[in-house]
């Protein structure tokens, strides 16, 4: 078995998870995509800002949508299996971007708006795929994310009585700690209740020493230090923006993804 087959193309066809090689492989490939995206962002003139998150955010949702969909067997392609479904909803949102700029110049209608259109019309299409069989996983995990959230909030606004933590929890940074949260509920409810097992090799290793609720632990960490070098180190606006964007992608797309493969009870 050559190297290429056994660590990249058979955990891709069989769904049995990440390793070290395509890990460090995909890590790469999603900064130098990212890099490309946002040179050819500037090139077309889209400003990253708040409109921009706006009309892409259904694509987000496409994703998890899509990925859950093939888990079910509802959808059959490897386009649809992580990483290439990355890519497949790239394609689809950049093409929906283009058609959405076009239009923008003969309706009275900015071009986020008509992005934003063309994405929850995708995803009301294939989220009609998806009924609900698992009562107690959908229970637990709204209950849980309700917690986080509330929880966080009530953080942000007790960050406001000291500077250096109000200069952090910024309204921004606490959705996305919330998002990450969900993703790491919706790992807990997968592995603590339901026999599904974590497919990253880092988390995997954890879970294994500490159990899944470790999972809480190591998103907010993680994020969070991510977020605060973010904000100390990249100084322009829109480049800190848009990977802030990234990481709410890694947390909401696969988040969802699980959310709804366990509703479906698959």
């Amino acid at each position: 078995m050559g190297f290429v087959e056994q660590y990249f193309i058979d955990p891709l066809v069989q769904g049995t998870g990440y390793n070290i090689y395509n890990t460090v492989a995909y890590a790469l490939i999603l900064i130098l995509a990212a890099f490309a995206t946002l040179k050819l962002l500037r090139y077309l003139k889209i400003k990253i800002d708040d409109k921009f998150v706006f009309g892409v955010f259904p694509f987000i949702i496409l994703g998890g949508a899509l990925r859950a969909l093939e888990d079910a067997q509802i959808l059959s392609s490897l386009l649809f299996k992580t990483p290439l479904i990355y890519f497949a909803v790239f394609a689809v949102a950049f093409v929906a971007l283009a058609g959405s700029k076009l239009a923008e110049r003969y309706v009275k209608l900015a071009y986020h708006k008509i992005w934003f259109i063309i994405g929850i019309a995708l995803v009301l299409i294939f989220l009609t795929q998806v009924t609900v069989v698992n009562q107690l996983a959908l229970t637990v995990m709204v209950v849980l994310t309700i917690f986080w959230t509330i929880l966080l909030i009530f953080v942000k606004k007790f960050s406001d009585r000291i500077k250096k933590l109000e200069k952090f929890f910024t309204w921004e940074n606490t959705a996305i700690l919330d998002v990450h949260m969900f993703d790491a509920t919706t790992t807990f409810v997968a592995i603590s209740y339901f026999p599904y097992f974590e497919q990253h090799v880092l988390p995997s290793f954890l879970i294994g020493l500490f159990g899944p609720a470790v999972m809480f632990v190591l998103k907010f960490v993680v994020i969070a230090i991510v977020l605060h070098v973010l904000d100390k180190e990249v100084n322009k606006k829109e480049e800190r923006m848009f990977i802030k964007f990234i990481i709410i992608i890694l947390g909401l797309a696969p988040g969802l993804r699980n959310f709804l493969r366990l509703i479906m009870g698959v």
